[in-house]
């Protein structure tokens, strides 16, 4: 929970429309500096004042990117997440979560939504690996999840058109993928590229975070 001082700080960056709009743009998806250029229309000079201002307040943060290692993910603070949080469009379309190797990340988003929603869930990798990290299948379990049964697979193994494409991983997104329609992404570390269950925990835990954010109520 934030003191009586950051939340300050935060309401005050939150004070002004386009900070607003940005904000609310990163409850459902990390952008790059490009992405919230578009979406604001402003010169970039002011946009990076603006995202200035809202890193300086804890607001969101800035990633380098696993993947082309030029570009950079802004974050939404977890905690300002929940103060602004009002529902989303995404919540009345069935996602399809990747990742790259669909052995821990992507594994654990499609079992999370399945959990809170009842509805099977796929996902998908853009170079599956053989079997799903141990990690994974052992994190989910401390949560409540069974993911014994789970098998990575590729792209071409999805039959349909998602909805939405949800990636949850960096070189996932920056990829081709065969999938029209809605995008989202998330920017997330690789658990893997540690090894420690702590990773897999600290992944787990953001994964799920985002999840109920999406599911947080119908519009």
């Amino acid at each position: 929970p934030m003191d009586l001082e950051h939340r300050a700080r935060v309401h005050a960056a939150l004070g002004d429309p386009q900070r607003l709009t940005i904000a609310d743009a990163l409850t459902i998806s990390d952008l790059t500096v490009t992405d919230i250029g578009t979406l604001v229309d402003m010169p970039s000079n002011l946009l990076a004042h603006h995202l200035d201002v809202l890193e300086d307040a804890d607001v969101i943060t800035r990633r380098v990117s696993d993947g082309d290692r030029r570009r950079r993910y802004v974050v939404l603070n977890p905690t300002v997440a929940a103060l602004i949080t009002h529902g989303s469009p995404a919540v009345d379309m069935t996602p399809l979560f990747v990742c790259t190797r669909n052995s821990a990340r992507s594994q654990f988003a499609a079992a999370l939504w399945s959990d809170r929603t009842g509805t099977s869930i796929e996902s998908a990798g853009s170079h599956p690996a053989q079997r799903l990290h141990p990690l994974t299948v052992a994190v989910a379990a401390e949560y409540g999840l069974d993911v014994t049964g789970a098998r990575p697979r590729g792209y071409r193994e999805i039959g349909h058109q998602p909805d939405i494409v949800i990636s949850v991983c960096d070189r996932a997104a920056e990829a081709p993928m065969p999938f029209g329609g809605a995008r989202l992404h998330w920017s997330i570390p690789d658990p893997a590229d540690g090894g420690d269950i702590h990773d897999f925990r600290s992944s787990f835990a953001d994964i799920a975070e985002r999840v109920d954010r999406l599911l947080v109520e119908d519009v």
